[in-house]
């Protein structure tokens, strides 16, 4: 199967759709699980926060009713509170709950603010220049001028059901933007490694399901091969009998009129089998190519002899259709390719012919022969109908014919582009059409030089 550049490209395409779709949604995963982590450790730390908030709430706002309440608090406080950053209480016994145990990573704070916002205490780490904000707002997200995050709690302060003020409780992000790092690394670490087992088990995959298809298709190639190598025989019995007939008619000089009738029927049945012939042939020819089954060593093939003696062969076809044929050797050395002369004779022939028949009478047809860095480039040029933009993608396909009508009359099968097209791929190479309809067509063979040559002429 990967000797077949159908199959082979197919293999991939389907490997690499199926590796990038998996690819996606294990990165929408990886994405929705870093959200979803993040978000249950910050709702865990608001818990947390807003619960130690309010229980120093509860505390501190029955006190908020008595006089010299700040001293009260300082003493009732679990902590040392500082009526300003210099001015400090001495440290009192402890009559809350501590508060609970954490990483020497993670800095509490508390402060007190009166209802324009202005500092009246302080307690716990307080960090550097974290900004006095709103209070009216419930929960906030600070950063001090170290850029370290501060998730922080406001929860009003009611003295003789009037507003006291504000408690303002936080705690740095720190172990939060720790552990969300290292999910980061885990997961753009572990991305690659998936990606390499999806990408491996997607080109298995892939073998897998095409290999049905490859085994039809090979069966398909058999059959072809096997009737049309069956057909050569019975047809080549049947031409022969026909030329034998025509002859025998042809040397008689006394016939009567439903012989020379029976003549010209024959004359029609030699041309059909000719065609018919002509197919098989062609049939046979992609079979082998397809199956790598070509004989004949690889010679050195000079491209100037190759294009000069079509042109001079086919020259008489094209004076019968009124078209001028034409050639052009831009380069200034011979070109030399590696490959079967005969194959190329025939890839550079049919489309050669291609051009002759899809060129109307005073039309004209250029063969040009160039060079492109390290690639032989031969070009046939056409005035003819044109092709339609949507039929361009089907052209090489075998028995597709653009115009069915001129290829009736032409005896056209449909396989001349695609027999083309597969030879200039055996030869490394490629075919590439532009076109315009009723503007004519150009059709462009690269083929890689070769670094061997020979005498041309």
């Amino acid at each position: 199967m990967e000797q077949n550049p159908l199959f082979s490209r197919s293999r991939w395409r389907l490997a690499g759709w199926y590796a990038g779709v998996m690819g996606c949604i294990l990165g929408l995963c990886g994405l929705g699980v870093y959200h979803v982590v993040a978000l249950a450790n910050r709702e865990t730390i608001d818990r947390g926060l807003e619960s130690v908030a309010n229980a120093l709430h509860d505390s501190i706002e029955p006190v908020l009713q008595q006089p010299g309440h700040l001293q009260r608090i300082a003493r009732e406080l679990s902590f040392e509170l500082c009526l300003t950053h210099t001015d400090c209480l001495p440290r009192t016994a402890r009559t809350l709950p501590p508060i609970p145990k954490v990483s020497e990573s993670v800095s509490y704070y508390m402060r007190l603010v009166d209802n324009a916002g202005r500092p009246i205490a302080f307690a716990g780490k307080q960090p550097e220049r974290l900004a006095i904000t709103s209070v009216s707002q419930h929960w906030q997200t600070l950063a001090d001028r170290q850029g370290m995050q501060y998730r922080q709690i406001s929860l009003p302060l009611h003295s003789q059901n009037h507003l006291w003020g504000y408690l303002q409780m936080g705690r740095s992000l720190s172990d939060l933007d720790e552990h969300l790092a290292a999910l980061r690394i885990t997961l753009l670490l572990g991305w690659p490694v998936a990606m390499l087992l999806i990408a491996t088990s997607s080109w298995w995959l892939a073998g897998k399901a095409m290999q049905p298809v490859y085994q039809s298709y090979q069966q398909m190639q058999q059959f072809t091969a096997d009737a049309a190598h069956e057909f050569r025989t019975p047809l080549a019995a049947m031409e022969s009998t026909i030329e034998a007939a025509i002859r025998l008619y042809g040397q008689s000089q006394e016939l009567p009129q439903s012989a020379f009738e029976s003549q010209g029927f024959l004359g029609v049945l030699q041309r059909q089998i000719a065609r018919l012939s002509q197919l098989v042939g062609d049939l046979l020819l992609l079979t082998r190519i397809d199956r790598q089954e070509l004989t004949g060593e690889p010679v050195t093939c000079c491209l100037n002899d190759l294009v000069s003696d079509l042109v001079e062969e086919l020259a008489f076809l094209a004076i019968e259709a009124g078209v001028t044929l034409s050639m052009q050797m831009l380069s200034q050395e011979p070109l030399y390719v590696r490959g079967n002369e005969e194959q190329l004779y025939r890839l550079i022939s049919n489309l050669m012919v291609n051009a002759i028949q899809s060129t109307p009478p005073e039309g004209k047809v250029t063969v040009v022969l160039d060079q492109s860095e390290e690639y032989a480039l031969i070009q046939v040029q056409d005035t003819g109908i044109g092709i339609a933009p949507e039929d361009l993608s089907q052209i090489f396909d075998r028995f597709y014919r653009v115009h069915k009508d001129r290829s009736r009359q032409t005896g056209g099968s449909g396989l001349g582009l695609a027999i083309a097209q597969a030879i200039a791929r055996t030869h490394h190479g490629s075919i590439q059409v532009q076109s315009q309809l009723n503007n004519g067509s150009t059709f462009t063979v690269r083929l890689p030089i070769s670094s061997e040559t020979k005498e041309c002429g």
